[in-house]
Protein backbone atom coordinates (compact mmCIF):
# COMPACT_ATOMS: atom_id res chain seq x y z
CA UNK A 1 0.00 0.00 0.00
CA UNK A 2 1.54 3.29 -1.03
CA UNK A 3 2.22 5.80 1.51
CA UNK A 4 0.28 9.38 1.14
CA UNK A 5 1.96 12.38 0.13
CA UNK A 6 3.34 14.50 2.97
CA UNK A 7 1.81 18.01 2.79
CA UNK A 8 3.62 20.70 0.49
CA UNK A 9 4.00 24.23 -0.60
CA UNK A 10 3.23 24.43 -4.69
CA UNK A 11 3.21 28.11 -5.99
CA UNK A 12 2.43 29.55 -2.39
CA UNK A 13 -0.58 27.25 -1.83
CA UNK A 14 -0.54 24.30 0.89
CA UNK A 15 -1.31 20.94 -1.11
CA UNK A 16 -2.80 18.42 1.15
CA UNK A 17 -6.42 16.95 1.11
CA UNK A 18 -6.90 18.65 4.97
CA UNK A 19 -7.18 22.02 3.13
CA UNK A 20 -9.82 23.18 0.75
CA UNK A 21 -8.44 25.05 -1.97
CA UNK A 22 -10.46 28.88 -1.73
CA UNK A 23 -8.06 31.45 -2.49
CA UNK A 24 -8.82 34.69 -3.64
CA UNK A 25 -6.52 36.87 -5.28
CA UNK A 26 -8.49 40.12 -4.06
CA UNK A 27 -6.73 39.62 -0.55
CA UNK A 28 -3.57 39.32 -1.87
CA UNK A 29 -1.60 42.61 -1.52
CA UNK A 30 2.08 41.62 -3.13
CA UNK A 31 4.39 39.34 -3.34
CA UNK A 32 5.57 38.58 0.29
CA UNK A 33 9.46 37.92 0.74
CA UNK A 34 9.64 36.14 3.50
CA UNK A 35 7.58 34.51 6.18
CA UNK A 36 8.68 35.19 10.02
CA UNK A 37 5.76 34.12 11.92
CA UNK A 38 1.89 33.33 11.77
CA UNK A 39 -0.38 35.30 13.57
CA UNK A 40 -3.71 33.74 14.96
CA UNK A 41 -7.01 35.48 14.84
CA UNK A 42 -10.14 35.02 15.21
CA UNK A 43 -13.32 36.54 12.48
CA UNK A 44 -15.99 38.14 14.75
CA UNK A 45 -18.06 36.41 11.97
CA UNK A 46 -20.51 33.23 12.77
CA UNK A 47 -20.22 31.33 9.63
CA UNK A 48 -16.52 30.19 7.13
CA UNK A 49 -18.96 31.74 4.23
CA UNK A 50 -19.56 34.72 5.84
CA UNK A 51 -16.04 35.37 5.80
CA UNK A 52 -15.32 34.06 2.11
CA UNK A 53 -18.20 36.78 1.37
CA UNK A 54 -16.26 39.45 3.16
CA UNK A 55 -12.91 38.33 1.29
CA UNK A 56 -14.67 38.21 -1.86
CA UNK A 57 -15.23 41.92 -1.85
CA UNK A 58 -11.40 42.59 -1.50
CA UNK A 59 -9.39 44.53 1.49
CA UNK A 60 -8.58 42.66 4.96
CA UNK A 61 -8.29 39.05 4.33
CA UNK A 62 -5.82 36.32 5.50
CA UNK A 63 -4.22 33.02 4.05
CA UNK A 64 -6.28 30.33 5.88
CA UNK A 65 -10.02 30.07 7.56
CA UNK A 66 -10.72 27.23 10.08
CA UNK A 67 -14.51 26.46 10.27
CA UNK A 68 -15.90 25.51 13.31
CA UNK A 69 -16.07 21.73 12.40
CA UNK A 70 -12.58 21.87 11.71
CA UNK A 71 -12.76 22.49 8.27
CA UNK A 72 -9.78 24.44 6.67
CA UNK A 73 -9.74 26.61 4.23
CA UNK A 74 -6.44 28.45 2.24
CA UNK A 75 -7.70 31.58 1.08
CA UNK A 76 -4.73 33.48 0.01
CA UNK A 77 -1.23 32.19 -1.34
CA UNK A 78 1.77 32.45 1.61
CA UNK A 79 3.78 34.06 -0.87
CA UNK A 80 1.60 37.28 -0.72
CA UNK A 81 0.94 39.61 1.81
CA UNK A 82 -2.59 39.94 3.37
CA UNK A 83 -4.32 42.56 5.48
CA UNK A 84 -4.57 41.08 8.78
CA UNK A 85 -1.93 42.43 11.77
CA UNK A 86 -2.66 45.77 11.52
CA UNK A 87 -0.09 48.46 13.11
CA UNK A 88 2.21 46.72 15.52
CA UNK A 89 2.86 47.36 18.64
CA UNK A 90 6.61 47.74 20.17
CA UNK A 91 7.76 44.25 21.05
CA UNK A 92 10.87 45.33 23.69
CA UNK A 93 7.92 47.88 25.48
CA UNK A 94 5.61 44.73 25.64
CA UNK A 95 8.33 42.56 26.61
CA UNK A 96 9.98 44.79 29.23
CA UNK A 97 13.01 44.60 27.24
CA UNK A 98 13.48 48.08 25.69
CA UNK A 99 17.25 49.83 26.18
CA UNK A 100 16.61 52.90 28.36
CA UNK A 101 17.26 54.86 25.16
CA UNK A 102 14.91 53.35 23.33
CA UNK A 103 12.03 53.78 26.21
CA UNK A 104 12.79 57.01 25.26
CA UNK A 105 12.00 57.33 21.91
CA UNK A 106 8.64 55.06 22.40
CA UNK A 107 7.70 57.44 24.94
CA UNK A 108 8.83 60.09 23.24
CA UNK A 109 6.16 59.27 20.49
CA UNK A 110 3.00 57.61 22.40
CA UNK A 111 2.94 60.78 24.67
CA UNK A 112 3.41 63.23 21.63
CA UNK A 113 1.09 66.46 22.19
CA UNK A 114 -1.32 67.42 19.89
CA UNK A 115 -1.29 64.33 18.24
CA UNK A 116 -4.07 62.09 18.26
CA UNK A 117 -4.09 58.47 19.93
CA UNK A 118 -4.81 56.74 15.85
CA UNK A 119 -1.71 59.06 14.52
CA UNK A 120 0.74 57.50 17.61
CA UNK A 121 -0.22 54.28 17.02
CA UNK A 122 0.63 54.67 13.38
CA UNK A 123 4.55 56.51 13.89
CA UNK A 124 4.79 53.76 16.85
CA UNK A 125 4.45 51.11 13.59
CA UNK A 126 6.42 53.18 11.39
CA UNK A 127 8.94 53.31 13.71
CA UNK A 128 8.80 49.33 14.84
CA UNK A 129 8.98 48.78 10.99
CA UNK A 130 12.33 49.67 10.88
CA UNK A 131 13.77 47.49 13.28
CA UNK A 132 14.57 43.68 11.71
CA UNK A 133 12.89 40.55 12.95
CA UNK A 134 12.61 38.96 16.03
CA UNK A 135 13.75 42.77 17.31
CA UNK A 136 9.63 43.84 16.18
CA UNK A 137 6.67 41.70 16.04
CA UNK A 138 6.26 40.30 12.27
CA UNK A 139 3.38 42.60 10.35
CA UNK A 140 1.28 42.21 6.95
CA UNK A 141 5.27 42.42 5.42
CA UNK A 142 6.37 39.14 6.59
CA UNK A 143 3.17 36.92 8.48
CA UNK A 144 0.93 34.64 7.86
CA UNK A 145 -2.54 35.11 9.28
CA UNK A 146 -4.85 32.15 10.23
CA UNK A 147 -8.19 33.37 11.32
CA UNK A 148 -10.58 30.83 13.43
CA UNK A 149 -14.30 31.28 12.88
CA UNK A 150 -16.31 32.62 15.87
CA UNK A 151 -18.78 35.73 17.18
CA UNK A 152 -17.28 38.24 19.11
CA UNK A 153 -20.17 39.35 21.85
CA UNK A 154 -19.86 43.06 23.19
CA UNK A 155 -20.16 42.00 27.04
CA UNK A 156 -17.91 38.46 27.24
CA UNK A 157 -15.31 38.84 23.78
CA UNK A 158 -14.71 36.55 21.84
CA UNK A 159 -16.36 32.62 21.54
CA UNK A 160 -13.95 29.99 22.63
CA UNK A 161 -12.60 28.15 19.94
CA UNK A 162 -14.31 24.76 19.10
CA UNK A 163 -11.75 21.63 19.88
CA UNK A 164 -12.33 20.76 16.02
CA UNK A 165 -10.81 23.81 15.59
CA UNK A 166 -7.78 23.70 17.65
CA UNK A 167 -6.83 20.22 16.72
CA UNK A 168 -7.03 21.73 13.03
CA UNK A 169 -4.83 24.71 14.12
CA UNK A 170 -2.82 22.33 15.38
CA UNK A 171 -2.05 20.52 12.57
CA UNK A 172 -2.10 23.54 10.41
CA UNK A 173 0.37 25.49 12.62
CA UNK A 174 2.86 22.29 12.79
CA UNK A 175 2.74 21.80 9.00
CA UNK A 176 4.07 25.33 8.69
CA UNK A 177 6.64 25.41 11.00
CA UNK A 178 8.12 22.53 9.08
CA UNK A 179 7.71 23.81 5.48
CA UNK A 180 9.16 27.82 6.49
CA UNK A 181 11.28 27.12 8.50
CA UNK A 182 9.43 28.60 11.80
CA UNK A 183 9.54 28.02 15.32
CA UNK A 184 7.08 27.89 18.44
CA UNK A 185 8.17 31.05 19.50
CA UNK A 186 7.36 32.31 15.68
CA UNK A 187 3.41 32.10 16.71
CA UNK A 188 1.56 34.74 17.95
CA UNK A 189 -2.25 36.00 18.85
CA UNK A 190 -3.48 38.94 17.45
CA UNK A 191 -3.83 41.10 20.77
CA UNK A 192 0.30 40.36 21.48
CA UNK A 193 1.36 41.90 17.93
CA UNK A 194 -1.62 44.68 17.71
CA UNK A 195 -4.09 46.80 19.56
CA UNK A 196 -6.79 44.25 19.65
CA UNK A 197 -9.81 42.95 21.41
CA UNK A 198 -8.18 40.92 24.23
CA UNK A 199 -10.14 37.79 23.96
CA UNK A 200 -9.17 37.30 20.40
CA UNK A 201 -7.97 33.69 20.12
CA UNK A 202 -7.50 33.63 23.42
CA UNK A 203 -8.86 29.77 23.50
CA UNK A 204 -6.68 29.16 20.32
CA UNK A 205 -4.54 26.27 21.36
CA UNK A 206 -1.41 25.07 18.85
Amino acid sequence: MMSQTSPNLSNGRLVSGKVIDRINPRIEKGAMMCVNGIVVHQTDGGTADSSLSNYAKGGKGAHFLIDKDGTIYQTARVTQKCWHVGRIKSRCDQLKSCSPAELKNIQAIMHKQGSTYSARLRTLHHHEMTKPYPDRYPSNEDSLGIELVARCFPKTGYESATAAQNSALRWLVTTLERLLFLSAPDVYRHPEVSTKQPTEAASARW
